[in-house]
């Protein structure tokens, strides 16, 4: 049967906070999806930035794919395209210059989509010289005192999604006991690899202690954009290998 989505509607964007714009868009049944991000960045060349994605979900809890476009040429951000997933709030992207980056204004596009919304916001980025302290709407560095609660949050973050991840494994594994041949083969290797993934995600999280104020915003993007890959990794396993 062929599905029918309601009109599409987008609310004009709202400006909240110095540096923050946000938006809404509309679906079906009263679904609704606000996207919340910087309205500006300032990166410098050979640097990295981190950027906040927030979204707000009404009536639906499905995941939302975040796209990153026209991106100044010397630009990247890591991941490039990914989801927020189930339960899930906001995303930390990193941005990263190239030290051949030309030092200009430009304006880039972020935008989320989930099911029949889809709203976008666009941006403005200034890369400076190198050497120049890069600016976002994030928050400051932590002071040293600060980090014992960071790793704290970080660690609870961490060990409520590694539960819901070793369940997932748990189940993979005792599917993979009375598949058959074919299944078998797929199943084993799919835990091979998410396997793999959490031995790299358990070796970056004993950095945790040693790694210093300056390091914290690059170093938790990276743990948590990691536990939510493979925490969705985990779950569509589970979902294909259905019995």
């Amino acid at each position: 049967m062929k599905k029918v989505f309601a009109p599409l509607v987008l609310v004009a964007v709202v400006f909240t906070g110095c540096n923050t714009q946000s938006s809404t868009s509309k679906g079906k049944d009263g679904q609704e999806l606000k996207l919340s991000t910087p309205k500006s960045v300032k990166i410098a060349q050979d640097g990295t930035q981190e950027f906040k994605v927030t979204i707000t979900r009404t009536k639906f809890d499905e995941p939302v794919d975040i796209k990153f476009e026209k991106l100044p040429a010397g630009v990247t951000v890591d991941p490039a395209d990914s989801k927020i997933d189930k339960g899930v709030t906001d995303r930390t992207y990193t941005l990263k210059a190239t030290d051949k980056a030309d030092r200009a204004k430009a304006t880039f596009k972020v935008t989320a989509k989930s099911g029949s919304m889809e709203d976008s916001h666009n941006v403005d980025i200034e890369i400076t010289e190198k050497g120049t302290k890069s600016t976002s709407g994030s928050s400051p560095l932590p002071k040293e005192e600060d980090l014992v609660k960071n790793r704290e949050a970080l660690n609870t973050t961490v060990k409520a999604k590694m539960t819901e991840i070793d369940a997932s494994m748990a189940t993979l594994r005792e599917r993979a006991k009375t598949a058959d041949a074919k299944a078998k083969v797929e199943l084993n290797k799919s835990i091979e690899n998410l396997d793999k993934q959490r031995q790299t995600l358990n070796a970056d999280l004993q950095k945790a202690q040693t790694t210093t104020a300056e390091q914290w915003g690059a170093f938790s993007t990276r743990v948590n954009n990691a536990v939510n890959d493979l925490h969705r990794g985990a779950s569509e396993a589970v979902e294909r290998f259905k019995k």
